[in-house]
């Protein structure tokens, strides 16, 4: 369960707002645009909150005043889920503070970068922008917002299961907001750190945390807040079977919410975790109307994790009530909407519930399908439960259908689980009956001295004799799974030796491939435009062998013509030169280069293209700098070709540790999938050029929106690895 921070006490909120309200009849200038934002943002209606900081904007005068009032907006519109909006604005409000060149205003728009990112679910993304806010506020020397950006890294390193440095961090932003007597800030960090400890698995530690934190809460009268402590209160009640005070909990979350701001977001993780204390009662019909609840606010927040969780509960109670085809309509939504949001771990699950309600239903063929999925999946993440489940499930259906041999080989994956399960815990009891018997030998000992030294001589003999017999016994069963071990190591490293040999198959068949394409397209160049433009001088030059020719002015005619037509020629060579290998990026670099691509695409006038690059260090190796220009230069050439844009923006940025290229695009959306399936050789290309440079590829884009963002990233030891001659002459 995540914490989500930022709500502040009504009743005091709405008093500042009162004041300001006041005030702002008497101010003007600077003064009522200052006023104004402050408005917008203790408004607790978040439309009047745009509306304020609308109005700020058009009173501002100065770049940081416009920086301020536009993040704000895109602030706002976060809050409505509006993100394309919140976007737009946050990009307009970093260009605004760039030119003021004030750390704290910069670092206030990072800061909602971040949290767009992060509440859409591009995690990378606003790791990086938070950093980004969080240098610029320890260059300002602001110690408080510090403590704010180190609570947001925190948040984010907990999605991206980093969690020592997330722990990190907490401790650090807890430990200026005691040192400045921040009792509230300090809670909203308690709070985050329960969420780490739970991460953890220290769920007692993780319950106290929460519960310190809803004290603080209720001392200091945000009753907003409390129900972020008592809905993690609750979840981690359940995980360690306090069912009662899980309900309990969820309850007084739910029914703080329904009498204040109603919160769509904590009232779905409310009624979902009431529906799933009652479902583990056995209770399917409380709990079956307490997940509907929790749908319709899930919907009404547009949260897809929650959406997910909400749609795998319900198809969970009509399974058990064997309405199959219900069940399979609701867990098919959430294997959707996971796959979506790339939760693994959960579609793991839900697809080996999907196929054992599709082996209720007699359909075998999707039942095998999703089951080699949720095993495909189960054993990606190391999800020894589920992958468990998945093998035990598989073994049955693999039976049932009288493919004996597989059965058998995932009844011994199932045994080896199994076995690597309960190995602690038989470690423990080995222990703990090793002592009882120490004891009880001691004892022996002790009333055998008393009766008869002899027979207790024989029996420290049969003693010893018994723990020899043990320790080779032991000693046998660690071998026996040393040996099991050994084999499925190697059978791994089988299938991954095949799959690498297939993939640099596939690489050099794109390689070949993109050659080949590149030789036709360069010899239609020079046939349709430079061939063309040589008939027409020859064309022109004829006319010297007429008789007109003798003229001067006749003469000079064709001369100039001959010139106009050898500039169109120089013109149509640097064009294909450039497309072959531009020279401003083997000289000058990857920079350069970039500007002039967009400079070339805005002056075909078919779309306009903008290039911005934040950083302008040193040269990078020369592979990977041409093979970012290529990626580049494939991605804008489908963009223009397939999309209907009007407008791209390339944008480069590097620091200490990674160098990020994205493109972005107001074109038509596409499924993502078509793209990385398709049977063209656009994404072979791309892939290729990527696995040279060992980077990271993204793309963020859907059928029903327009707009598509494809993202390069490159960390340090990628940026300054020296290229191999093999890789210079696959690039060239």
């Amino acid at each position: 369960m995540s914490c989500f921070l930022g709500a502040i006490n009504f009743a005091y909120a709405q008093s500042v707002e009162d004041s300001l309200k006041l005030a702002l009849k008497e101010a003007s200038g600077s003064e009522r645009t200052r006023i104004l934002i402050n408005l917008a943002k203790v408004s607790q209606d978040n439309n009047q909150s745009l509306s304020y900081a609308t109005q700020a904007l058009s009173f501002a005068s100065s770049n940081s005043e416009k920086s301020s009032a536009t993040n704000q907006i895109a602030w706002t519109f976060k809050n409505l889920f509006q993100f394309d909006s919140a976007k737009l604005y946050v990009k307009k409000a970093l260009e605004y503070a760039e030119k003021q060149n004030d750390p704290l205003v910069i670092s206030d728009v990072y800061s909602t970068y971040g949290s767009i990112f992060n509440n859409t679910g591009g995690f990378d993304s606003a790791l990086f922008y938070n950093k980004k806010a969080l240098e610029y506020r320890i260059e300002a020397g602001d110690e408080q917002a510090q403590a704010a950006s180190m609570n947001n890294i925190a948040t984010v390193l907990q999605r991206l299961s980093r969690y020592d440095e997330s722990m990190e961090y907490i401790n650090q932003s807890i430990s200026i907001y005691l040192a400045s007597n921040d009792k509230r800030s300090a809670a909203d960090s308690y709070l985050n750190k329960g969420n780490l400890l739970n991460s953890l698995g220290a769920m007692d530690s993780a319950y106290v945390s929460f519960q310190n934190a809803l004290k603080e809460y209720e001392a200091l009268g945000l009753k907003s807040m409390m129900p972020y402590a008592l809905i993690n209160m609750a979840t981690v009640a359940v995980q360690l079977e306090r069912l009662e005070d899980a309900e309990r909990r969820f309850i007084q979350s739910r029914d703080i919410l329904l009498e204040g701001n109603k919160n769509p977001q904590l009232l779905a993780f409310s009624y979902n975790g009431i529906g799933g204390v009652y479902q583990a009662k056995q209770q399917n019909d409380s709990a079956l109307f307490m997940f509907k609840e929790a749908e319709k606010y899930a919907l009404a927040a547009q949260n897809e994790y929650l959406l997910s969780m909400v749609y795998n509960n319900l198809g969970d109670i009509f399974r058990a009530e064997e309405e199959y085809n219900t069940a399979v309509n609701h867990l098919s939504k959430a294997h959707e909407l996971k796959t979506k949001i790339g939760d693994i771990t959960g579609l793991a699950s839900v697809s080996i519930t999907l196929a054992s309600t599709y082996k209720s239903l007699g359909e075998l063929e999707k039942a095998d399908k999703y089951y080699q999925e949720g095993i495909k999946l189960s054993e990606q993440t190391d999800d020894k439960v589920t992958k468990r489940k998945a093998y035990q499930e598989m073994y049955l259906f693999q039976k049932q259908i009288n493919r004996f041999e597989n059965s058998l080989a995932y009844l011994e994956k199932f045994m080896m689980l199994d076995d690597s399960l309960i190995n602690d815990r038989n470690l423990d009891k080995i222990a703990e009956l090793n002592t009882q018997y120490e004891t009880e030998k001691k004892e022996q000992q002790i009333a055998l001295q008393e009766a008869q030294l002899g027979e207790q001589a024989l029996k420290l003999e049969r003693n010893r004799l018994l723990m020899i017999g043990l320790v080779l016994i032991v000693i046998l069963f660690l071998a026996i799974i040393f040996l099991v071990r050994n084999r499925a190591k190697k059978n791994e490293q089988l299938i991954l030796q095949e799959a690498q040999l297939k993939l640099r198959e596939a690489e050099l068949n794109a390689v070949i491939n993109s050659q080949e394409k590149e030789r036709n397209r360069f010899a239609r160049d020079l046939h349709d435009g430079f061939g063309q433009l040589i008939s027409v001088l020859k064309l022109n030059l004829s006319g010297l062998n007429d008789k007109d020719a003798q003229h001067p002015e006749k003469r000079l005619e064709v001369f100039r013509n001959g010139e106009s037509v050898i500039n169109d020629m120089y013109a149509e060579l640097r064009s294909i030169c450039f497309d072959l290998m531009p020279q401003t990026l083997v000289k000058k670099g990857i920079t350069t280069a970039l500007k002039e691509f967009g400079d070339r695409i805005t002056q075909s006038k078919k779309v306009v293209c903008e290039v911005i690059v934040f950083s302008n260090k040193e040269r990078l190796p020369e592979i990977v700098e041409i093979s970012l220009f290529r990626i580049c230069q494939e991605w804008v050439n489908n963009v223009m070709k397939y999309a209907d844009a009007s407008h791209i923006t390339i944008q480069l940025t590097r620091d200490e540790t990674e160098l990020t290229l994205t493109v972005e695009d107001n074109g038509k959306g596409f499924d993502t999938e078509l793209f990385y399936n398709g049977k063209g050789n656009g994404w072979k290309n791309i892939q290729t050029r990527l696995n040279l440079i060992k980077g990271e590829f993204d793309l963020d884009s859907h059928p029903d929106r327009r707009g598509t963002m494809m993202t390069v990233n490159l960390h340090e030891a990628s940026i300054k690895r020296i290229p191999t001659s093999t890789e210079k002459q696959i690039t060239a």
